[in-house]
């Protein structure tokens, strides 16, 4: 089959080999008014007549967890847990002079308050400056594989969004757009305007099993687009790791029909596709979802910011709540519409300062094509074998905040950034069941991912100290509202002196003051001011509960996402079936 793909070359440049078997492009034009034709016998021909050799299944080196040690680790992890948390709260009342609770929620609230001020400082200088600055030179073209992962998003979502990315307003950017549906069947195809080429490859998939893909390629009115269709679901993060194995710099254990695929795509279907165009390869991919909206100007603006920093490796966007018809005043929209975007411009905004934003939501995410992403997917898409279930869990639940840490392990050099004038919006949960299930694996991600952040390779001393920060204001979420009461008491019964009352103000009321500051100043904040205010209300009184609750169902239900022993059974949650 000839050589294949190194790591260490152009993307482009991995793929110019074997000439001497042309396949057959059969390109076929759709008439005005009509449609193409479904999957018909040149599909199911392709895949008799491949060249792509037969290989034995393919076995999982994982290791299996079996239900005695998921229950046993278990225990063991809330054990740790409560007893920290017990004995916080011992030593915090037995030895009142020492106002330990006063110590603790100055540690605590202190990741916030250094974000906020690091993030006001800097950019009252960047307005200071900003007529001093030369311009900067302009960005040259940029060529954007823009993938659009889909599971339960209709055909409508999918064709709009392709539209919608179209339009989006990308300047002299060129885009290229890849469509994967997830074992959910969907007919796009109907919708092509123009279909080169229909084919059919066997893969493996990150679950390690043969499966099948049904590759469209064509047009779409002036968009070209490629269809990869899984017969079998396969995963949001599997398709994640198809697309840059076939468009990124490769991985060097990438599975074999993943390689022939890529040298396929790259010899054949994307010549095809930029055939008069300047095409030689792709610079950058905008990862999206169907199902949100992206404000005009985003591809653009986070292109251009990933292009003028030559160590930045990804940049996000920000995330809003949409304000959909009929809920903009709901009680769940309010609620997580301050949570949102006060995680955003306090925490994310600072992350982005320093070029370490840890979470780079797959809604609005721009990555460089680059060699450290060989590296990063390797790392994103390799089997867990070791025992400790901690490595299970942030291996298997979760794609975003992963991939992230995936990334920036591969060089402290390496940047992520933070762009809040690309703007999305994302459709938020509307009931207590839906809220609780989501937050309850993001919260899973972010407290595990947490102590990978803190201890693991190539991570600076800024993302080790906030992520130890995170780690223990998760661990001490029971004592922290023991603490909590125990503080107002103290100011009731005048046990906490004014002196001390003060760094308390500054500290834990400073991020939010510098929020509403952001809310004054930033166009898309100012828009929704009035229900930022009400949000942050219900958030005051809703949001204790809320985290006990959360961090509850996180803890019980370690270990759930990842390799067990029995797949006809789920693996054992302490919290009972309900959870």
């Amino acid at each position: 089959m000839g050589s294949f793909v190194a790591v260490n070359c152009h993307p482009r440049d991995e793929v110019r080999s074997r000439r001497e078997h042309p396949r057959d492009h059969r390109t076929t034009s759709v008439p005005s008014g009509q449609a193409p034709s479904a999957h018909g016998d040149m599909a199911r021909q392709n895949i008799d007549e491949s060249h792509y050799p037969l290989i034995p299944d393919p076995k999982n080196p994982a290791r299996i967890l079996t239900r005695p040690d998921l229950l046993q680790q278990r225990i063991i992890f809330l054990s740790v847990v409560v007893i920290l948390n017990i004995a916080m709260t011992a030593i915090t009342l037995l030895a009142k002079q020492s106002k330990l609770n006063v110590v603790v929620i100055l540690a605590i609230k202190s990741k916030d308050f250094l974000s906020a001020v690091l993030s006001a400082t800097v950019l009252f200088f960047r307005w200071v400056g900003r007529g001093i600055r030369p311009p900067e030179p302009p960005v040259p073209r940029q060529w954007i594989l823009s993938l659009i992962p889909a599971y339960s998003e209709s055909e409508e979502q999918i064709v709009k969004t392709v539209y919608s990315l179209r339009d989006n307003g990308v300047g002299q950017h060129k885009q290229l757009m890849v469509i994967v549906l997830d074992g959910n069947p969907r007919d796009v195809r109907s919708h092509m305007t123009e279909v080169i080429r229909e084919f059919e490859r066997p893969y493996v998939s990150l679950k390690w099993k043969k499966g099948v893909l049904r590759i469209t390629v064509g047009f779409m009115e002036d968009v070209p687009v490629i269809v990869i269709e899984k017969v079998q679901n396969a995963g949001k993060k599997d398709s994640l790791v198809l697309c840059h194995d076939l468009f990124n710099y490769p991985r060097e254990n990438s599975p074999r029909y993943t390689k022939l695929l890529r040298e396929e795509m790259w010899d054949e279907i994307l010549p095809a596709l930029t055939e008069g165009t300047d095409f030689k390869a792709f610079d950058m991919i905008f990862c999206t979802d169907a199902d949100s909206t992206i404000h005009q100007g985003a591809i653009a603006k986070l292109a251009d910011a990933l292009a003028k920093d030559d160590k930045a490796i990804a940049a996000c966007g920000l995330v809003l709540v949409e304000l959909e018809p009929g809920y903009e005043w709901s009680f769940w929209n309010l609620y997580q519409q301050f949570q949102y975007s006060f995680g955003q411009y306090v925490r994310r905004r600072a992350e982005g300062i320093m070029g370490k934003v840890t979470c780079l939501p797959g809604c609005v995410t721009m990555i460089a094509v680059r060699k450290e992403m060989a590296g990063a997917i390797r790392k994103y898409a390799e089997p867990v074998k070791g025992y400790v279930v901690l490595s299970h869990q942030v291996q298997y639940l979760g794609t975003d905040r992963r991939l992230t840490y995936s990334m920036l392990s591969q060089g402290k050099h390496l940047r992520t950034l933070f762009v809040p004038d690309a703007v999305s919006e994302t459709v938020a949960p509307q009931s207590v069941a839906h809220y609780l299930s989501q937050r309850r694996r993001w919260g899973s991600n972010a407290f595990f991912n947490n102590y990978f952040y803190t201890a693991g390779e190539r991570m600076t001393l800024f993302t080790r100290v906030c992520a130890a920060i995170e780690v223990v204001r998760l661990n001490l979420v029971y004592y922290r509202v023991v603490n909590t009461a125990l503080f107002i008491h103290g100011l009731v019964t005048e046990e906490v002196s004014v002196l001390q009352l003060i760094p308390m103000l500054i500290i834990g009321q400073f991020p939010t003051m510098w929020f509403f500051i952001s809310v004054l100043i930033e166009k898309e904040l100012r828009i929704r001011g009035h229900k930022l205010v009400l949000g942050f209300l219900i958030n005051k009184v809703v949001s204790p509960f809320m985290s006990l609750i959360i961090f509850t169902k996180v803890a019980l239900n370690l270990g759930s996402q990842g390799t067990f022993s029995d797949p006809s059974k789920p693996p054992p949650s302490l919290a009972g079936p309900s959870s």
